[in-house]
């Protein structure tokens, strides 16, 4: 979690820097909120929905995507599913609200992490969460 806040510390500089140049720090504080952070071996992003909606959109694209579930636990305060893919990797969807309306998500694919796979499974429960 570290490394995300130094990042986004460092876009705060980086906005400030170009709101000096060219009036445009909102913009680009905007544009990186959006956008999902490959860090370490996990993908962060944020859901526009509660916790309820981001589990039922998981578990709707872990079967689109055909993830055989390992495990699902979860309550008002965090959702875990663990599943494996069609490849025998572990497949770990970490979610945990965020504020109101907004879920936290965090995607792992394998031991070491897959961004591909990862952004894969993302887009996929993102459509789900948009119905």
């Amino acid at each position: 979690m570290k490394p995300l806040l130094n990042f986004l510390a460092s876009l705060g500089l980086v906005a400030s820097t170009v709101s000096g140049v060219s009036g445009c720090a909102v913009l680009v504080i905007g544009a990186a909120v959006g956008t999902a952070v490959y860090l370490e071996g996990d993908l962060e992003s944020h859901l526009n929905t509660d916790i309820y909606g981001a589990v039922n959109a998981t578990n709707l694209a872990s079967q689109d995507l055909q993830l055989v579930p390992v495990s699902r636990t979860g309550d008002a305060n965090e959702a875990l599913l663990i599943a494996t893919d069609a490849e025998g990797r572990k497949v770990s969807v970490k979610l945990k609200p965020a504020g109101n309306r907004v879920t936290q998500i965090n995607i792992r694919v394998g031991a070491g992490g897959n961004e591909g796979a990862s952004r894969r499974v993302l887009a996929q429960i993102e459509k789900r969460v948009k119905g």
